[in-house]
């Protein structure tokens, strides 16, 4: 008897400033440790680079972030670039990205009567299971949960329960304490899926940022595609690194204004 695997989505939100070879590579660690679980069948991945409402120092403007990443992701035929979440005025919270992306994939799903046309163009048939959608994120993505005023409870709560979480291992932070040692990360566990990368890479694009403003090579840290475009528009200097340097990040104070309004009701 046929084992129908879930057919899985996984969703990387962040800058992507700019797009790594660290970044692409996240999403093919989670591909390999969720088929190995026997329960899931990868069948796309999405790359949403934030809008340029997040307020972070450094940020460059999305449509260079958005370009860097088509070009980064041409090598890929599974994963793809949504712009949804960079089009938008304001920064978006994590999860409403996720109900957007969800809704979108039921959408499709339901659409097609028995055939689903994948991420790369094939037409096969779909599985019986409905689609579901997890958060691919690196281990510092659960410290900022700890972070006060960041993250709204029940966003949180939605985030690991509703969809889930695929956290891959990054340098000495530990994964499994930060859920050890929250009890929302606790309570759902069992939809968290921790993944060791045992090939160390530690790029970074802080660091890649560092090295092109210092004009030091980066080759073999980004694709040469995207070297190349921020050569052309002249990315990453001394001057965009001060873009948004005396911003309060978006996330706290749009937390902090929806707190003020909740206590006026």
């Amino acid at each position: 008897m046929a084992i129908h695997r879930v057919p899985l989505v996984l969703l990387a939100c962040g800058s992507f400033n700019p797009i790594t070879n660290q970044h692409m590579r996240l999403f093919e660690l989670a591909r390999d440790h969720m088929h190995s679980t026997g329960q899931y069948k990868v069948v796309g991945g999405i790359v949403s680079p934030v809008s340029d409402g997040y307020g972070k120092q450094s940020l460059v403007l999305a449509k260079h972030r958005i370009a860097m990443a088509k070009l980064a992701l041409q090598s890929s035929n599974w994963v793809t670039v949504d712009e949804w979440e960079s089009q938008q005025p304001d920064w978006t919270e994590t999860v409403v990205t996720m109900r957007h992306q969800y809704g979108r994939i039921l959408k499709e799903y339901e659409q097609r009567t028995g055939m689903h046309n994948n991420f790369n163009g094939n037409t096969t048939f779909l599985p019986k299971a409905s689609p579901q959608l997890k958060l691919l994120c690196g281990a510092d993505f659960l410290e900022t949960f700890k972070i006060p005023g960041l993250w709204r409870d029940d966003h949180v709560e939605e985030v690991v329960g509703r969809f889930g979480l695929i956290c891959i291992s990054r340098g000495r932070l530990q994964p499994d304490r930060a859920v050890y040692e929250s009890d929302v990360l606790s309570r759902h566990r069992q939809n968290i899926f921790l993944v060791r990368e045992w090939v160390q890479n530690e790029i970074s694009a802080t660091e890649v940022r560092r090295a092109l403003r210092r004009n030091l090579s980066v080759k073999y840290l980004i694709p040469d595609s995207v070297i190349e475009y921020i050569h052309q528009h002249n990315l990453y200097t001394d001057e965009s690194e001060r873009r948004n340097k005396d911003t309060v990040l978006r996330p706290l104070t749009k937390q902090a204004q929806q707190t003020v309004k909740s206590l006026d009701d």
